[in-house]
């Protein structure tokens, strides 16, 4: 069930997108202790965004759960930055995360909730 959406104004090959996507589903599965599974990974590349007055490279980074481990928020950060940093060449000065606890009532797969 976590959910990421890596959103730049980065542009990517499509052979490099699909790297990308493989690695930060992996990322997320670790990071969360989720089976890789449930991971869906969301990127969207070339868009329009400005980070501190500036065009440069720039990624927002957001990750749905339900749940992460206890103090585990910050090491999934440091990985999905380190990832997006390498794979996109943002500096990740210019990298937001956003992290977002569901609860298991509120999200659900193949029609049904998990809570």
């Amino acid at each position: 069930m976590p959910y990421l959406t890596v959103s730049t104004n980065a542009e990517i090959s499509p052979g490099a997108e699909k790297q990308f996507l493989k690695e930060a589903s992996l990322a997320v599965a670790v990071g969360t202790g989720k089976p890789e599974q449930y991971v869906m990974v969301k990127f969207e590349a070339a868009q329009s965004m400005l980070f501190a007055g500036s065009d440069e490279p720039a990624a927002f980074v957001e990750l749905k759960s339900i749940g992460f481990p206890a103090g585990g928020v910050e090491k999934i950060a440091a990985s999905l930055c380190t990832l997006v940093a390498n794979h996109l060449h943002v500096p990740s000065g210019r990298i937001f995360t956003v992290f977002h606890d569901v609860k298991a009532p509120m999200w659900g797969q193949g029609g049904g909730m998990f809570g």
